[in-house]
């Protein structure tokens, strides 16, 4: 079997190429070859009744490391890709991930989606009408996150009235969430490692200096795998299953009381830090999930 391994072209990032470069030695030892590609190498083309995408060679599946969902969609025409470009438009967006998640009986902040705006400059009574209802429902601190983002770097904590009108003209062009903050446990969390239906590995994340737990912005991470309350093993399970994914990072909040608060989803998730945390050989866990899948 030929496996083909895309990343996003414009990144460096050391975790995505490391990622990469585990999945390609998992991948070997299961006698599976591999190629890593940029997906700024690979043209995604339609001609209206045909798609196809421009391929150096010939491949059995995809491991799709990348957000873009047009080379996603045009992938999976030809071959089987993990995750699958459904799960992809799920998981990808923040808001469409929380209203996925409905009759699942998880648990989530508040969260108020920014509605759309397609015009130079939003008419400032309907943006104050909006702002107005925004601020009644999750007073401050409030959290702004962008739809699309991922590494913490699109989120942020609003203080006042006068921080949320200078985040909502910023970002009014773009689909953007405003979500309760939760001032239990600022700066920690969990993230588990799903595969299948398995929770697989646990980590708990700790940032001393930001309400971020994020280890790209100075988290801190802690094997809890064995520790973590069923409850929330129970709600990253669930999570997964709603958003279709077959390998998902799924990271939850403290609540008040200690009960599991979801927070999102991460179909691309790294996992350099929770397998060095934990010990735990992620990328054989996932190779080996997607080779009994595909028979």
């Amino acid at each position: 079997m030929h496996a083909l391994i895309v990343i996003n072209g414009y990144t460096h990032n050391a975790s995505l190429l490391k990622k990469a470069s585990r999945l390609k030695e998992a991948l070997f030892s299961k006698g599976v070859s591999s190629d890593i590609l940029l997906s700024t190498s690979l043209l995604a083309i339609s001609t209206g009744d045909e798609n196809r995408v421009s391929l150096p060679a010939r491949y059995d599946f995809c491991f799709y490391l990348d957000k873009d969902s047009y080379l996603c969609r045009a992938l999976s025409l030809l071959m089987p890709v993990f995750n699958s470009y459904e799960s992809l438009l799920l998981s990808d967006d923040k808001m469409l991930t929380l209203q996925a998640l409905q009759g699942t009986g998880i648990k989530a902040p508040e969260t108020i989606a920014a509605p759309l705006c397609y015009v130079d400059r939003p008419d400032g009574k309907a943006a104050e009408t909006f702002l107005d209802g925004v601020e009644r429902r999750l007073s401050y601190p409030l959290v702004f996150k962008a739809c699309h983002g991922s590494l913490g770097r699109q989120v942020r904590r609003i203080e006042d009235r006068k921080a949320l009108e200078s985040c909502y003209y910023e970002n009014c062009h773009l689909p953007h969430l405003y979500e309760a903050y939760l001032p239990f446990h600022p700066g920690r969390d969990y993230r588990l490692i799903t595969i299948g239906e398995r929770v697989v590995a646990c980590m708990e994340r700790v940032n001393e200096r930001d309400f971020r737990s994020n280890i790209a912005l100075g988290g801190k991470g802690f094997d809890v795998t064995d520790s973590l309350p069923d409850t929330y093993k129970e709600v990253a399970l669930k999570a997964a299953k709603a958003l279709l994914l077959d390998y998902a990072g799924i990271d939850i909040a403290i609540g008040k009381d200690g009960e599991p608060l979801f927070l999102e989803a991460n179909g691309n998730a790294f996992f350099s830090e929770i397998e060095k945390v934990t010990g735990i050989d992620i990328a054989s866990l996932l190779v080996d999930h997607v080779l009994r899948k595909l028979g």
